[in-house]
């Protein structure tokens, strides 16, 4: 079986609201620095975005996301700051950049 095979599920609109809020606080709460792997993940990204069209809040909660969040900004960069400091080496700035920007999504950096 693939692994980009669809697949369907239903769920309520609380259920909604606490997938969004787990991934909410996996990106701008949790302090772990190992937690980089799955703020960035672009399938976490993907599932937030299909959790965001499925929302009953629908497009204000869509235009909230498309607005700079400069608190939100500088957790992501100070948790991938910290986990060079772990690492003992500097990510590549294209490397770091691109982190960062798939951590702080769904967050927009304009």
């Amino acid at each position: 079986m693939a692994d980009n095979q669809e697949k369907s599920l239903t769920l309520s609109q609380g259920e909604v609201n606490a997938l969004k809020k787990a991934i909410m606080y996996l990106k701008f709460s949790c302090e772990e620095t190992e937690s980089v792997m799955y703020a960035g993940s672009p399938l976490i990204n993907s599932v937030f975005s299909k959790l965001l069209v499925i929302d009953d809040l629908g497009e204000y909660t869509i235009d909230f996301f498309k607005k700079r969040h400069p608190e939100n900004e500088r957790f992501v960069l100070t948790k991938l700051d910290k986990l060079e400091l772990e690492n003992g080496r500097k990510f590549e700035s294209e490397v770091k950049e691109n982190s960062f920007r798939e951590c702080l999504y769904p967050f927009s950096r304009k």
